[in-house]
């Protein structure tokens, strides 16, 4: 018996979804609900950026790049600015360069070629330069980029390893075989493979990979909201029709809505029913 098939038709329908040119790589989160979308092209090596205002389900800016064609990627993200950084040197991890852009308009306000970012604190960015058997310590002017002070050690309350982007989401955990009737419902799926759930007051949230009938094809990953009260499926979405192998958080939640991502491209999202 395939997963779910006695139950209903879905009843929801994404609040609103984002499709990258290309390769949906990275989304970054700012505090007052913005998301900063990184769609990066293998193929020709060429990276550009899009804001979503998730508050109006508005899109500020899309497909921008900032100067750098393929050797840039996000940094940091607060309720006004974007960071974002270039590298020491290319097929390097070592990143090099702050460029700042405002949120809302996507425009450079300011680059600073000489600091790699470390730190904010308004009004103040933190940057340093690795010279020989030493790192010097900057403190830029966040409106403009220029150095104000060069500093032998960090202030005690700044944090060096601080993500500045909003990460307090609810992420997916292992369906595990103690779970009674939740694990006997996705095992029944055909060639199951493995799931993970994020369970709510009202709903199970499930994302199932199981085998698809070529072997070459790989996995197949569905994701399905359950009403728990009803036992009815009231959403369901294919978000990869072929993998190798499962990926972990697959999806995750921001009190009551999922994001999800599918087929690497499109970014959504979906806003349950109390």
């Amino acid at each position: 018996m395939k997963l779910f098939s006695f139950l209903s038709s879905p009843a929801l329908k994404p609040s609103w979804e984002f499709s990258a040119q290309h390769i949906l790589w990275r989304v970054m989160f700012s505090p007052n609900g913005l998301i900063v979308i990184e769609d990066r092209d293998t193929e020709s090596k060429s990276a550009v950026f899009s804001c979503f205002d998730t508050n109006n389900k508005s899109l500020l800016w899309k497909n921008v790049n900032f100067g750098e064609q393929w050797w840039i990627g996000l940094t940091a993200i607060t309720n006004e600015r974007l960071y974002l950084h270039g590298f020491r040197k290319p097929d390097m991890p070592e990143q090099k360069n702050i460029t700042a852009v405002d949120l809302r308009s996507g425009t450079v306000l300011w680059k600073n070629t000489e600091c790699t970012f470390i730190a904010i604190q308004s009004p103040y960015v933190y940057g340093y330069k690795d010279l020989f058997e030493r790192r010097i310590y900057y403190r830029l002017d966040e409106n403009t980029g220029a150095i104000l002070e060069e500093l032998k050690n960090l202030p005690d309350d700044i944090e060096p390893n601080r993500q500045y982007e909003r990460t307090d989401f609810t992420f997916p955990q292992q369906v595990s075989a103690e779970e009674n009737g939740l694990w006997t419902l996705v095992n029944a799926e055909e060639g199951f493979k493995s799931a993970e759930h994020i369970a709510t007051e009202q709903y199970s949230i499930i994302s199932v990979y199981s085998r698809n009938a070529d072997p070459k094809q790989g996995l197949k990953n569905t994701l399905s909201v359950i009403d728990t009260s009803t036992k009815k499926k009231v959403y369901s979405v294919v978000l990869n029709e072929s993998t190798p192998y499962p990926v972990p958080d697959s999806f995750f939640m921001d009190g009551q809505r999922i994001y999800y991502i599918k087929e690497r491209k499109t970014f959504a999202a979906l806003d349950l029913q109390k």
